[in-house]
Order: structure tokens, then sequence, then C-alpha cells
């Protein structure tokens, strides 16, 4: 008579059947992970800033603005609006998350110029909205907020204007970012504008009562016409 087999062998084979079934769950697992992960479109970059410090003693530093995804339409920028944050304090990274809870999508400036408080003085912060060439939302409560926000490259100061004068560092690297930004995409002086110059007046006084606006359109490139 054939001998039974043992319940311990019977037991060793069930375990041995039960691993090969595990096993070839997590193989399987695997590879569709794998295929997900090949046809997984890149993440986006951070939707906050990216930073360039240093760049008030460079006379090139300003050129890595220029190097978009996608590259700059030039005949798409018509204008330049100033602003300030209204914030003694800050940086590109606490502006974006402000603006997160008014349901911008992140930062609304194209660039920001610290002051000193929240990041270096004069350091310049370009805004994922310019190295991807789309609109701002720096621009609301006028009748061409559509317009402004699509046309113009927006710029914030750190700061309150109304309570103190932008630093030396700040007003050097505004001029030469927007002259710049002039020179690059034939944006004439008379189409940089303070905030405060557009829409209803009185809503905002940004950039400030105290932003040297004399002294800075006197630096401002006249382009040829």
């Amino acid at each position: 008579m054939p001998k039974k087999k043992s319940r311990k062998t019977g037991a060793s084979l069930c375990d041995k059947r039960t691993l090969v079934v595990w096993a070839s769950l997590v193989a399987a697992m695997t590879v569709v992970s794998g295929v997900l992960l090949l046809f997984q479109p890149n993440p986006l970059p951070p939707t906050t800033s990216m930073a360039l410090t240093a760049l008030d003693t460079s006379t090139q530093g300003l050129d890595q603005i220029f190097k978009t995804n996608p590259r700059i339409q030039k005949e798409r920028w018509r204008a330049i609006v100033i602003h300030h944050s209204g914030t003694s304090s800050g940086n590109a990274e606490s502006l974006a998350k402000y603006h997160d809870k008014l349901g911008y999508d992140g930062l609304g400036y194209h660039f920001v110029i610290g002051n000193g408080n929240g990041t270096g003085d004069g350091d310049l912060q370009v805004g994922y909205r310019w190295m991807r060439q789309i609109d701002g939302r720096h621009v609301v409560g006028t009748r061409h907020d559509e317009w402004y926000n699509s046309k113009a490259v927006g710029i914030c100061l750190i700061g309150d204007g109304d309570k103190s004068k932008p630093t030396q560092q700040q007003i050097k690297q505004l001029t030469r970012l927007v002259t710049a930004l002039q020179q690059k995409l034939g944006i004439e002086s008379n189409s940089v504008v303070l905030r405060n110059a557009i829409g209803i007046t009185g809503r905002t006084t940004s950039p400030g009562a105290l932003f040297p606006a004399t002294a800075f359109r006197s630096q401002l490139v006249e382009l040829p016409r």
C-alpha cells in the first residue's frame, strides 16, 4: 500500500504554493508600476520661484532670465507694471503662499526683488510664470485686467512703499531688470507703469507714496523710433 503523505508535508506544499502566488503577484505589481512610471509625464517644477542671487555685481547675470521655456515671443509683452508687496518682509515663496490662498495658482508676479528681510537685499527672484512664459495674476481691479495680466510683466518690490523707501539695492536691481526687459522686448518707457497709475484711482497706492518715481523714470531706456 502506498504511504500516506504526512500532514506536515501537505502543509509544506501549501506554504510553497502560497509563496509562489505572492511572489508572482509582487512581480506583476512591480512590472505594472514600472510601465506606469515610464508613461507618466515629468513632474512640473515648483510653482513658487527660482532664485537668482548675487546679480547686482554681474554685468551679464540678467542673461539668465531670457533662457525661458518656451522661448520668449517679443511681440507679446507690451508693458511692465511695478508693485510693492505691502509688507515689511517676504520673498517669492511667502507671496506665492498668499497668492495660492487667493486662487492664483502660485506667485502672481513674474519677478520679485528682495529688501534684505526675507531674502537678500536686491536679490532677484524669477517666478515660474516668467520662466514658462504664461500670464501673470498681478493686476486686479481695473477695466483692463486681462490685457495687463497677459501683456505686462509684473515686478514686485518686497516692502511697504507707503512707510519706507525701497532700498538702494532694490532700485538698482529694478532699474537693471526693467531696462534689460525694455531692450530685449522693445518696451517703450511710457509703457513702464506703476500699479497705482492704472485702474481705479485710490484703490491701491502700490508701489507706495515713497517710491522714487521721478528718479527711477530718469534711468529708463528711450528706444529709437
